[in-house]
């Protein structure tokens, strides 16, 4: 029965685990990150690399908000004392992992444009040249 009000809020959270206003911040959160992801994957406006990460990070997100004393319990296990830290290392890992991912792909963007600004230019030579062509014939 105590674990019920304490779930539900009627009980205060014990110091040092989450409040159930923050618990249900981070759940919608990660059901809203997960609907936007989704959505713009419907629509194909968003890569499915980005929206699956998106869609990790909202099910973590989820996760957490749902059983958050598991998150403690491995953050105790690897040996990180204070748990949001845990969370703020987990959170660097992902922004450094979207980093690369998104200067990977703006450099296969640039490789493209100068790749189709090469082929324009010759493909431009080539219709100059037959354009003197024609007219050396008439």
């Amino acid at each position: 029965m105590t674990m019920m009000l304490q779930f539900v809020g009627f009980i205060a959270s014990p110091p040092g685990h989450v409040s159930l206003e923050a618990r249900i911040l981070t759940l919608f959160c990660g059901i809203g990150l997960c609907i936007w992801s989704m959505l713009k994957l419907r629509k194909r406006s968003l890569l499915v690399s980005t929206c699956s990460l998106f869609l990790a990070v909202g099910s973590v997100f989820i996760l957490f908000a749902i059983i958050p004393n598991t998150f403690d319990r491995i953050s105790y296990l690897a040996g990180v004392q204070y748990p949001p830290i845990l969370y703020m290392i987990a959170c660097v890992f992902a922004l450094i992992v979207m980093i690369i991912h998104l200067a990977t792909r703006v450099s296969l963007v640039d490789l493209r444009c100068r790749r189709l600004a090469q082929e324009l230019a010759l493909l431009e030579g080539l219709l100059r040249n037959r354009a003197e062509e024609m007219k050396s014939d008439l």
